[in-house]
Parts: structure tokens; C-alpha cells; sequence
């Protein structure tokens, strides 16, 4: 059942695509074009695609956008729903926790404004031992991703800007979180 609706999204993908396709200028058409299976191998957090261009087109299009964080609903290994703020005043969190993983962050002592972001996973999959772990934080309008490295004793960890954007999304109540 499964695999057919998986079928049937690919086709339902691929026609919307092409009926843009035919009615969009030959001046304004765009020549990198994303294909489902370029989406698939991003919410499988595969990276071997190029990553930064399939993320900016989905960033662009609002139909790229609806299909990818399907395909995320469908492929993910663990997920973190957007999260109910107390308060509409407060929507920045400190903590990310769900069943399959738990997202923490961690002031640098020595060097003000970076963070150590790290990852627990107490039942990661092989893939997570030896590819990493992809992560996306999503909205309603924006996406991002980051690639964390391999899983060692059930956690992992990236040194990041406060600054940075994927950070902030990060603990952003706003965004759900997936796991790949």
C-alpha cells in the first residue's frame, strides 16, 4: 500500500511539473530543475545531491516545499512536531525532546556567541553509525537542513554561530523538526 502511494505522489509530482513546465515563458523558465528523485534522496538525507541548490529551489516553491516535507512525514526515521508556545511571546525553546532523540544546546565557555548543538539518539539506526544524521527544520515558509556526523554512544554534535540562521531554527517553536 505503501509503495503505491509512493507511486502515485511520484506521478502526481511529475505532471504538476510538467504542466508548470508548458506554462511558464521559455524566458523565465529555470534550467536547474529539481526532480522527485532528487527530493527523496534529501528528506533520505543522502548527500550525494547536491544539496544547497535542490534546498534553495525547495526554499522558492511553495509546491517543492508541500512535497518535500511530505516526503519527510513519509521517510523519517524521528520526528519533533511544531511546538504549542505557553505564550505567543515566547516561540524560542531550549530543548527539542521526542521519543527517538533529544536536541540540546551548549554555550562555548571560551568563545561567546558559538554553541554546541548536540544530538541524542539512545536507538540510532546503521545508517546514522556511518553516514551522519540529517536534519531539517521546517516552517511554513522556510526549510533548512544540516548534516550532524556520525553517531558515537548515542550522540552527536556540531559547533555553530548563535548567529546562524539553521541554529535559530533550530529551537524555533515554529518549526517542526525531522530526522533522516
Amino acid at each position: 500500500m505503501a509503495k503505491h502511494i509512493s507511486q502515485l505522489q511520484q506521478q502526481v509530482f511529475a505532471a504538476k511539473s510538467l504542466y508548470r513546465e508548458i506554462h511558464t515563458p521559455i524566458d523565465s523558465k529555470n534550467t536547474n530543475t529539481v526532480l522527485f528523485n532528487d527530493l527523496v534522496q534529501l528528506a533520505k538525507g543522502n548527500l550525494q545531491v547536491e544539496q544547497q541548490k535542490v534546498m534553495q529551489q525547495v526554499n522558492q516553491s511553495l509546491p517543492l516545499r508541500r512535497q518535500y516535507i511530505q516526503l519527510l512525514e513519509t521517510l523519517a526515521f524521528a520526528t519533533s512536531p511544531v511546538q504549542a508556545a505557553a505564550s505567543s511571546v515566547v516561540t524560542e525553546i531550549t530543548s527539542r525532546k521526542s521519543a527517538e532523540f533529544e536536541l540540546l544546546f551548549k554555550r562555548d565557555k571560551q568563545f561567546l556567541g558559538q554553541v554546541y548543538v548536540i544530538l541524542k539518539i539512545p536507538h540510532p539506526i546503521e545508517k546514522h553509525h556511518n553516514q551522519g544524521v540529517c536534519l531539517n527544520a521546517c516552517s511554513e515558509k522556510v526549510i533548512s537542513s544540516l548534516h550532524f556526523p556520525a553517531i558515537e554512544d548515542g550522540k552527536t554534535q556540531l559547533l555553530m554561530e548563535e548567529s546562524d540562521q539553521k541554529f535559530i531554527n533550530m529551537f524555533d517553536a515554529e518549526f517542526a523538526i525531522y530526522l533522516s
